[in-house]
């Protein structure tokens, strides 16, 4: 079975954006104050990666590095993988188990439009329920 349901109709459209030159502390109080796991770091207007708190706990904490000096550049993921908010969300779902991530960055015209989050997919759409599940495992 097939959704024609489209990422736009689904995406969270407030998303929390960065330079590459911001501090991973300033990165780390965002994420806590508005409640969210990821923020999207640009330059010059284009989306440059994004920062999951995967990302915090591996690059940073497990690394004992300072958040105060180090920036965001320094651990964000890339390369950015994005979907156009006219893509459906079995795409999206598909594209999402291919790269093996949880969140994924909506755009429009080349700008961060929103984000897409498995949970979005999983609670949304319960006939994609078990690709996002895959998304979940463990790592072996």
């Amino acid at each position: 079975m097939t959704t024609k349901l489209l990422v736009k109709d689904l995406m969270s459209k407030n998303v929390n954006v960065f330079r590459n030159e911001s501090t991973v502390l300033e990165v780390v109080n965002a994420m806590a104050s508005c409640d969210v796991d990821y923020v999207i770091v640009e330059q010059s207007g284009q989306p440059t990666g994004i920062i999951t708190e995967h990302d915090i706990i591996v690059r940073m904490l497990t690394q004992g590095l300072d958040p105060k000096v180090v920036i965001a550049r320094a651990i964000y993921t890339n390369p950015l993988v994005t979907i156009e908010e006219t893509a459906t969300v079995e795409e999206a779902a598909k594209l999402m188990k291919e790269w093996k991530i949880k969140h994924l960055p909506v755009t429009r015209n080349g700008k961060i439009a929103g984000m897409l989050t498995y949970l979005d997919i999983a609670f949304n759409v319960p006939e994609l329920l078990p690709a996002m599940k895959e998304l979940y495992r463990p790592s072996k």
